[in-house]
């Protein structure tokens, strides 16, 4: 999910294919959360494994970009400043209702520890990946209660209760939809692949986009052939948020294809075509939580076409009114609204209003 801070969209000093990056979560999101259907060979449900790891992944290359830019203290101490708007932002969209399961929490945290990690040698965050994802699988697969019951004697050593565990361990560790290892595993890998393609300045050079492209086309192989082989054995596709293996495969394929192929083939430099998605991808948070508004309010505006017969959001109205707005009310209010730092977004400007005059040494801020 999404980034809370922003600077203007312009060549100088934002990379442009993290924007579109970004945007294109954001898209995902909008078919995950009410497409009524899984389209042509189910390839909307590809949106369901794609999402959230791409949002985690996208704390990590941000956490890369920062750390590089402003050293750990300070990239630490404005990554705090925005996992408090992320929980801030959690908490009034649970005051919408909407039926969608808030990823703010989960990003919160990450974004913290990506803070601590970033600037760790690329080979300890590969292997830290592999370690967080390896270990969020057997955890999940070992169930709450036995990692609870595992916990609770540390828990114990703390005066903590034994028993508030089994929420807790369910909520970040072992019950779906997301899980904080998994996240964490999705954003370090962020991180190695913005390290990969050597960014210096906000031009990519070719040796770097050729590199976006391996991992680009060696993700969207992964991902497909686990696919395959799943259909071959199961007689479908994995299971999104169901924390096993193959899930977790597929989600990574997917998130280093958008990532990669982004890398590789998007502009250094901003145009009408790729503002269509980075100007919305560089204020994720506003849109985030317009959208929550939306749904909260389609649950409760009566019949209509944004509820199916069930009375559910999952309807291609909802679809095109979320597209639509999510795109084209960013691109206005980047047109309209001039002033520093509300022209970042407004969610994005209150945030930046803090995080601003702890300074920065870097041509670009991600």
């Amino acid at each position: 999910m999404p980034r809370v801070s922003s600077r203007p969209h312009t060549g100088r000093d934002r990379l442009v294919w993290v924007d579109v990056a970004r945007g294109i979560a954001l898209v995902s999101m909008f078919v995950a959360h009410v497409a009524p259907s899984g389209g042509p060979a189910g390839v909307l449900n590809l949106s369901e494994h794609l999402t959230a790891a791409l949002f985690a992944a996208l704390v990590g290359v941000s956490a890369r970009l920062e750390v590089q830019g402003l050293g750990v203290g300070r990239a630490l101490v404005r990554a705090m400043v925005r996992a408090a708007a992320l929980l801030g932002a959690a908490w009034l969209t649970a005051l919408f209702d909407a039926a969608v399961v808030d990823v703010l929490t989960h990003l919160a945290v990450i974004t913290v520890l990506m803070a601590l990690l970033a600037a760790l040698p690329l080979a300890v965050h590969l292997v830290l990946a592999l370690l967080a994802g390896g270990g969020g699988i057997l955890l999940t697969a070992a169930g709450t209660l036995a990692v609870a019951d595992a916990l609770a004697p540390a828990a114990r050593a703390l005066g903590l209760d034994p028993a508030e565990l089994v929420p807790a361990v369910a909520g970040f560790l072992t019950a779906g939809p997301y899980r904080l290892t998994a996240f964490l595993a999705w954003a370090l890998l962020g991180a190695v692949l913005v390290r990969t393609v050597h960014v210096t300045t906000t031009a990519l050079p070719r040796s770097g986009r050729l590199v976006g492209l391996g991992w680009g086309v060696g993700g969207v192989v992964l991902a497909g052939l686990v696919i395959l082989l799943s259909r071959v054995q199961t007689g479908a596709a994995p299971v999104p948020y169901a924390g096993t293996a193959a899930e977790i495969l597929v989600d990574t394929g997917l998130v280093l294809g958008v990532l990669g192929l982004c890398a590789a083939v998007v502009p250094s430099r901003p145009s009408p075509a790729t503002d269509l998605l980075a100007v919305p991808g560089s204020m994720t948070l506003s849109v985030y939580v317009a959208h929550q508004a939306y749904l909260g309010w389609v649950l409760t505006a009566g019949p209509g076409p944004w509820v199916d017969g069930r009375g559910a959001d999952d309807t291609w109205f909802n679809l095109a009114s979320l597209l639509a707005g999510g795109i084209l009310l960013p691109l206005l209010w980047r047109g309209l609204v001039r002033v520093r730092p509300f022209r970042a977004g407004p969610l994005e400007g209150i945030v930046r209003l803090v995080t601003d005059p702890i300074g920065r040494r870097s041509r670009g801020e991600h």
